[in-house]
Parts: structure tokens; C-alpha cells; sequence
């Protein structure tokens, strides 16, 4: 009773002690929530407009006022056909280059293309399986631990006691010998007939007289017939000499009379099994099933998942740009091949030629001629876009080779469809046509035969806005941002999105408005009630 009540005194003061504690940390969670602040900004600093996508399509100079031969150091001009001062009609040769290194150009620029297209693949597979990896967010609960079952106790068998023995027919095994003494289960309080211990002492019997209290074996007497004095006239107690407090202390009195040799047993708790804890906290079969690895799943946020989308995307543009020099760079190699030399684009006269037998630039070109017509670009262009151009509409045109950038004029339309033409930014089930574009202002840096990359853009005029994906948050299909509301604390504001562009800009239809200010709606102190300040710093 006195362990019971110790144990109950300290369950109680626990709880207490839990209470105290729980209270506590909610008092602490307040006071961290009035000292916290997060930084919002408005929702005006960081909208962008959507421009249409970007036709983006491939061009040469067809015609102009000056063709410039540059010098090429990855060739050996074998010879320069031309002098100053020659008058010279379209398809004139002007140089011969060396044939050798042309070969060798050729392959090494064949094989710059192979790489960076093996790269845009890598960076493509890499976009999929980002798109594909699970975010943390929704990473599955880990499985409660099963409780295991309560361990099967072993019953004691009960043992029976006799409270008076009068012969042997009381012993519950034994012969009455030294080597199988009778064996008698007793109390404290058994008796033991004199009759019987006179027959002991007559007949040299053994006997082993078992004291039980609770169940359990606490002392014995080991008797001797041939101890127990003759003529014994009164009956024994088998307890009568022994004090025993019930948790094993045993205490003998010799001063009175007894029988035998006495032994005592130490009173043991049973043994509970350890329960088997396997299977109830294995989470080998939860890891196998969602965390496969070396998998990324689970690892990244949304956030972070779509910012290395975009960064990939971004990656690929490069690429995409670096594949359109790097093939350009290919096919003007490939035709140089061809025969060897380079010749005029134009009719018009020799005005400079650069063999270096004199003093100058040696960057300068090798031949220079003047021509009198304008710069005019011819582009190629699928059917699925001839309605995105029309005569008089306005393109912009950049050199590949110098840089120039120019706004050209569309002049006309050829609907006779290209043969032997692809570009990357068209549908290869579709036709391809052309059309012609005069260069209006800045003609200078194009010259003749030099490939061009041409735009054409479109402005989309909506009332929706975008603003960075990362400044929302999705729950169970739906997005929210995170505001500044009453009393300049943030507050959970659900909005109706639209379409995502860039991979990294989504469209706002509803629910904020561009006076609103948002916080970056991620890490452990952004939460409901938390207080604000006004910044100008967009996290991009």
C-alpha cells in the first residue's frame, strides 16, 4: 500500500509538473509571435506584364550595300582572286582557301554542334525528373509505432498445501530415503502428528517439509528420523519457530524445538519476457515504399523545385542559342567545303583588298565590296505562324556574326513553300515559307550571306497580372499568399491563378490586388498573426 501511494505522489506531481510546462510554452509561443516580424513588400514592386510568346526565327542578308570577306583564322587563304578596283558581278570567286584545314573546320565545328545538342538532351531529361520529384510538402506521415502486444505471463501453477500430516499418505512424492526423501508442502501453520514423527524415528525415514506463503517457496525443513528424539508425545508446527515478513526476511528461533536442518529461499519476482519490439517500429517497409535510394523526393520544397526548373529552362535557352551559332558556324564551313572558296554576293566593285603585304589591322577584312542595293533579310517561316507577320509589319534582326541589331520592315510574302529547310522553333509535320524585310535603320554591320535570328513579339493585353511563383503556397489544390492584413499582421489570403509562364511567373485572376503586400510565404516564424514591416526587396 505504501509503494502504491509513492507511485501515485509522483504520477500527480508530474502532471502537475506537465501543466506548469504546457502553460509555459504557450505563454513563450505568444511572446515569440509578438517579437516576431516578417517583411512584406508590395505586390506593385514585383508584377510583370506577360508579352506573348516569342517567335523567334532564322534569316540571311540577301542583299545590301557592302559584302565584307573577313579573315578567318581557323583557315589558310590559299589565294585572293581579286585586286582593288576590279569590278566584279554575284558569283564571282574572290578567295581560294587551303582545303586541308576547311576539312578539319568542318569536322571540329561538327562536333561543338553534337556536344551542345547532347547537352540540351541532358538538360531536358533533368527538367523531367525535376518535374517529376515530389516535394517535401507532400511528403506521406510516418506510420504511428504499433504498440506491441502485452507478453503472455507464464501461470504459476498452484501449489497445495496439507495442514496436517498424520502418516505418509500426506506426501506428495518421495520413498522415505536419504536419496528420495518424502516431500510435503506445508504452511506456516501445518501440523505434524507425533505419531508421525515417532514413525519417522522408528523407521529412519527422511522426509522434506516445503513452507509456503503466497504461492511461493519461502523456507524448509530437512528432517531426520534418526534426529527426532524417542518417544516424542507432542505434535510440531512446522512455523512455530519462524517469523517470516512476507518479502522474503526469515528469522529462526533455535531456542525452541524443531526438527531437522532448516533452509531459506529468497522470494523472487517472476521474470516478465521483454516484449519483441520488431515490426512495431520497423520503418523499413515506410522507406521502401515513398523514400526510394538515392531518390531526391521529399528533399526540395515547391519553391525550390521550381526555381532549378527555371534555371534549367534557362540553361536550355543558352544552349539553344549556342546550338543556332554553333550550326550556322557548321553550314557556313560545310559550304566553304564545298569548292573551296568564297564568292561575291553582290554586283559591285573591289574597293579594298588585304593580302598582308602591308602594314594594318590585321582583324580588317580580306576583301571589301561596294555594291549600291539596301539591306534586305530574307526568312524562313512555318505555316502555322505566317499569321503572326503581315506587309509592313515590324521584325527586329540581329547578326550572328557582328551582334548588329536592326528594326527591319516586311516587304513581302512568298507563299511558295522552302524545300530542305528546318528550323528548331518550328513544327517539322509543317510547311515552311519565306518572306523578304528591308532593313530601315542601322543597316550597318550586316553583310551579305550572314545568317540573322529575326523576332517577332506581340504584347497581350490582360487585366490579370503575374508575380514570382515562389511568393504563393499551395493546400489541397488551392494557392494562397500570405498578407499583410488587419492591424499589420499576416494573415493566410486564398487567390484564383492562372496559367504559369517562364516557369517561374504565375497569373493572378482574383484575390490580391497589386496595393496588397505579401511576404516570401516560407520558414518557421511566417504564420498567421505574426507582425509585418513594409520593404522593397523582392526576393527574384
Amino acid at each position: 500500500m505504501k509503494t502504491s501511494a509513492k507511485i501515485i505522489i509522483a504520477v500527480s506531481c508530474i502532471a502537475i509538473a506537465a501543466g506548469g510546462t504546457f502553460g509555459g510554452y504557450k505563454y513563450n509561443e505568444v511572446r515569440k509571435k509578438n517579437k516576431t516580424v516578417a517583411d512584406v513588400v508590395p505586390v506593385s514592386y514585383m508584377v510583370g506584364g506577360y508579352w506573348g510568346d516569342e517567335l523567334n526565327l532564322e534569316g540571311m542578308v540577301s542583299s545590301g550595300d557592302v559584302q565584307k570577306i573577313m579573315q578567318d583564322e581557323s583557315r589558310l587563304v590559299d589565294k585572293i582572286l581579286v585586286k582593288e578596283g576590279d569590278t566584279v558581278t554575284k558569283g564571282t570567286p574572290i578567295v581560294k582557301y587551303d582545303m586541308t584545314l576547311l576539312n578539319l573546320d568542318v569536322q571540329q565545328k561538327k562536333n561543338n554542334l553534337a556536344v551542345i545538342e547532347d547537352k540540351i538532351k541532358q538538360a531536358n531529361k533533368e527538367i523531367s525528373r525535376l518535374k517529376n520529384l515530389q516535394p517535401s510538402e507532400a511528403i506521406p506521415p510516418m506510420p504511428e509505432p504499433t504498440a506491441p502486444p502485452e507478453p503472455e505471463v507464464p501461470e504459476k501453477p498452484q501449489v497445495n498445501v496439507t495442514l496436517q500430516i498424520n502418516d505418509a499418505g500426506a506426501a506428495v512424492s518421495g520413498k522415505g530415503t536419504e536419496d528420495d526423501p518424502y516431500i510435503f508442502n506445508c504452511s506456516g501453520a501445518t501440523v505434524v502428528a507425533a505419531g508421525f514423527l515417532n514413525q519417522m524415528a522408528e523407521n529412519s525415514l527422511f522426509a522434506d517439509f516445503n513452507v509456503y506463503e503466497n504461492n511461493n517457496l519461502i523456507y524448509m525443513w530437512s528432517v531426520r528420523g534418526s534426529d527426532i528424539p524417542p518417544d516424542q508425545t507432542a505434535d510440531w508446527v512446522v512455523g512455530s519457530n519462524v517469523q517470516a515478513d512476507g518479502s522474503g526476511n526469515v528469522s529462526v528461533n533455535f531456542s525452541t524445538v524443531y526438527f531437522g536442518t532448516f533452509r531459506a529461499f529468497a522470494v523472487t519476482e517472476e521474470q516478465i519476457p521483454e516484449p519483441d519490439y520488431d515490426g512495431f517500429y520497423d520503418y523499413s517497409d515506410y522507406e521502401q515504399n515513398f523514400i526510394q535510394p538515392g531518390s531526391d523526393d521529399y528533399v526540395y520544397s515547391k519553391a525550390e523545385i521550381a526555381r532549378m526548373i527555371t534555371e534549367k529552362q534557362e540553361e536550355i535557352k543558352t544552349l539553344e542559342l549556342d546550338k543556332k551559332s554553333a550550326d550556322i558556324a557548321y553550314r557556313q564551313a560545310a559550304a566553304k567545303q564545298e569548292n573551296g572558296q568564297v564568292e561575291s554576293k553582290i554586283d559591285g566593285v573591289v574597293t579594298s583588298v588585304n593580302d598582308g603585304s602591308s602594314e594594318g589591322n590585321s582583324d580588317s577584312a580580306l576583301v571589301v565590296i561596294q555594291g549600291s542595293d539596301g539591306v534586305n533579310v530574307t526568312v524562313n517561316i512555318g505555316e502555322l505562324n505566317l499569321d503572326k507577320v503581315t506587309v509592313g509589319s515590324e521584325v527586329t534582326v540581329t547578326s550572328y556574326e557582328t551582334g548588329a541589331s536592326a528594326v527591319a520592315e516586311v516587304t513581302s510574302i512568298d507563299m511558295t513553300p522552302v524545300n530542305g529547310y528546318f528550323s528548331y522553333n518550328e513544327n517539322p509535320n509543317s510547311s515552311t515559307y519565306s518572306f523578304n524585310a528591308s532593313i530601315t535603320d542601322g543597316a550597318e554591320g550586316f553583310n551579305i550571306d550572314s545568317w540573322v535570328s529575326v523576332s517577332v513579339q506581340e504584347m497581350q493585353v490582360s487585366d490579370t497580372f503575374y508575380i514570382p511563383l515562389h511568393y504563393t503556397r499551395e493546400e489541397d489544390g488551392r494557392y494562397y499568399v500570405m498578407k499583410s492584413g488587419k492591424n499589420k499582421r499576416l494573415e493566410k489570403q486564398y487567390i484564383q491563378t492562372g496559367k504559369t509562364i517562364y516557369g517561374s511567373q504565375i497569373e493572378i485572376k482574383s484575390g490580391l490586388s497589386q496595393d496588397d503586400m505579401i511576404c516570401f510565404p516560407y520558414g518557421k516564424n511566417i504564420k498567421e498573426g505574426v507582425k509585418t514591416k513594409e520593404t522593397d526587396k523582392v526576393m527574384w
